[in-house]
Formats: structure tokens, C-alpha cells, sequence
């Protein structure tokens, strides 16, 4: 979408951190209160109640829905040819700037759901209290901050400066919690600064997945934007999850993790610290290795832009 809305990279980085502050913002509240709203409106028959209160919600989101797209128009369409498979592949042919958000963000999402699907196990076995799960999970709503100072931190440090910076932030915050220990302050300090580095970084692929499908055009002179975006989004997403649940998995396997067993072995909990702490961690840098060798393309994006404003008005 958001390339279809406007050639302007800082236009589309603007748009881009407020979809994703306010779609936090929105499941924050929406998982928080769930709960109290599905007994107020069901009383003792729970059944009735969370029927109830999801109807409400699909309600609300689908009149939300209605209200953004009324007055919306796709301002930045050339032509109204259909792009086919076989030349939306063309498009991402010899489209570094491309390849590189692909890998890179199939790693951030790797090591992010690494470490997400190793939370429960590290509260619930290393520091033998699982009301942390819900705790942490609380605290993770301050990554919006990040978010919301993605635009400020890009006119000063660039978008592939801003990615790298808030990449190593995430590291940071990795860190602090690794060296913390038991100690619930020093965990949640870096928790929050890890939440912030990653919900930040998660904001810059998005948005520089749309300068990609600018280079795309510039170099091979077809603009697709759904194969482009859909690839380095949602494929992304996917499959890094993908991996980030399984090699967190057989890492805790080769240290003898036990799976529903009431609790492991001091080897195995080592596996589970270092699954959640420190793997994470060494994926990351990967993915800020990659967003150095971008910086070379981004700097070549005003030449991009230029050539593509002169062919629109030909």
C-alpha cells in the first residue's frame, strides 16, 4: 500500500510509524481489557460474554476500516497495466537494495521470534515464577516510544544509520538482561531497551521494503509493488518465525531441555538462558552486517527518485 500512496521516502516512513504506534497502541488495549469486557457484558455465562465482546470488537475494527479507507486514493499509480508473476520476478532481478531488506529482515524476525518463544521457558524455569510471562509481556507496549522517534532518528542518522543503531540498541538491551542475572530491575531495564531497539528496527524494514519497489522501477522499469512488499513483509514474517521457533528448539533439545517436564536440569537451563539472552544476539548481528552494505544504495536513492519524477512526467 504504502508505495502506491506516495513516491516521498519520508512520507512513507511517517505513515508507516504511525500504522504501527497506534496498531500496538490498539492490541495493547484490545488484549488488556478483553477480559473485564467479555465478564461485564456476560456476567456469569463466560460463553456469552467473549462472544459478545469479540462481536463488539469486529464491530469497531471493521467500521475503523471503513473510516480509513472512505477518502483514501493511490495517488502514485502510472499506468493501470496488470503486473504478472513473471514480470513481478523481473522486478526483483538485480534489485540489491531489495535482496538485502529480504535477508535482513528474515533474520530480525528470526531472532526476534527466538527469543520470543523462549520467554516463557527462561520465566517459568530459570527464574521459577511464571507471572513474569505476563509482566514482561506488559512491558513490551514501550517499544511504541521507538516507534514513534523512527522519523526523527532517520534525519540524523539516515534509514539504514537509524536501522543499524536501533538493531544495536536491541543487542544492548540483549545484553543487560543477560548480565542481570536474577535481578527483576536489571531484566526489565533491559527488556525495555531490547523492546524499544526491536519494535524500532521492525518499523524501518517496513517502510524501506517501499524504497525498494522505487529501485525496482528505476533499474527494470516495473513497478511491483505487491510482489515487492508481500516478500519482504509477510514472507519475512513467516518463515522467520519459522525459524526463529526452530532453532531455538533444537538448541534446547541438544541440551537436554525436557519439554512439560515440572523443571530441568542445570544444563538444560543453561540452553534456555542462552536461547533467550544471548542467540538472539548473534543472529541480530547478521542483520545489521546486512543494513551496512545497504547503506551503499540508500545513498544512491536521490538519483533514484529523480529519474523516476522526470519518466512520471514524460
Amino acid at each position: 500500500m504504502l508505495p502506491n500512496l506516495t513516491l516521498n521516502s519520508d512520507d512513507r516512513q511517517v505513515a508507516n510509524s504511525i500504522r504501527l504506534v497506534l496498531g500496538n497502541v490498539g492490541n495493547f488495549f484490545a488484549v488488556t481489557f478483553i477480559l473485564p469486557f467479555a465478564n461485564f457484558l456476560g456476567g456469569s455465562n463466560h460463553q456469552k460474554g467473549w462472544s459478545l465482546a469479540v462481536g463488539v470488537y469486529a464491530i469497531v475494527a471493521f467500521v475503523f476500516l471503513i473510516i480509513a479507507f472512505f477518502d483514501m486514493r493511490e495517488k502514485n499509480i502510472e499506468n493501470d497495466k496488470i503486473i504478472t508473476i513473471k514480470e513481478s520476478f523481473r522486478a526483483a532481478r538485480g534489485n540489491w537494495p531489495w535482496i538485502l531488506i529480504v535477508l535482513a529482515n528474515l533474520i530480525y524476525w528470526t531472532a526476534y521470534m527466538t527469543r520470543s518463544s523462549t520467554l516463557a521457558y527462561y520465566f517459568q524455569y530459570n527464574m521459577h515464577n511464571e507471572n513474569y510471562i505476563s509482566l514482561f509481556n506488559g512491558f513490551s507496549i514501550i517499544q511504541v516510544l521507538g516507534m514513534a522517534s523512527v522519523p526523527l532518528f532517520v534525519k540524523f542518522l539516515r534509514k539504514w544509520g537509524t536501522t543499524v543503531f536501533m538493531l544495536v540498541l536491541t543487542c544492548l538491551g540483549q545484553a543487560i538482561m543477560g548480565f542481570s542475572g536474577n535481578n527483576l530491575t536489571g531484566l526489565l531495564i533491559g527488556w525495555c531497551i531490547a523492546c524499544i531497539g526491536s519494535g524500532s528496527a521492525c518499523t524501518m524494514f517496513f517502510a524501506m521494503v517501499g524504497d525498494t519497489v522505487d529501485f525496482g522501477e528505476w533499474k527494470n522499469g516495473i513497478r511491483a509493488n505487491g510482489f515487492l512488499t508481500a516478500i519482504g513483509a509477510s514472507f519475512c514474517i513467516q518463515v522467520g518465525s519459522g525459524f526463529g521457533s526452530f532453532i531455538p528448539a533444537e538448541v534446547l533439545k541438544a541440551f537436554g531441555f525436557q519439554s512439560g517436564a515440572t523443571s530441568q536440569s542445570t544444563n538444560a537451563m543453561n540452553g534456555i538462558s542462552f536461547s533467550f539472552l544471548w542467540l538472539p544476539i548473534i543472529i541480530y548481528i547478521f542483520s545489521v552486517l546486512l543494513m551496512i552494505v545497504y547503506r551503499k544504495w540508500e545513498m544512491h536513492e536521490p538519483v533514484v527518485i529523480a529519474d523516476l519524477e522526470k519518466r512520471h512526467t514524460v
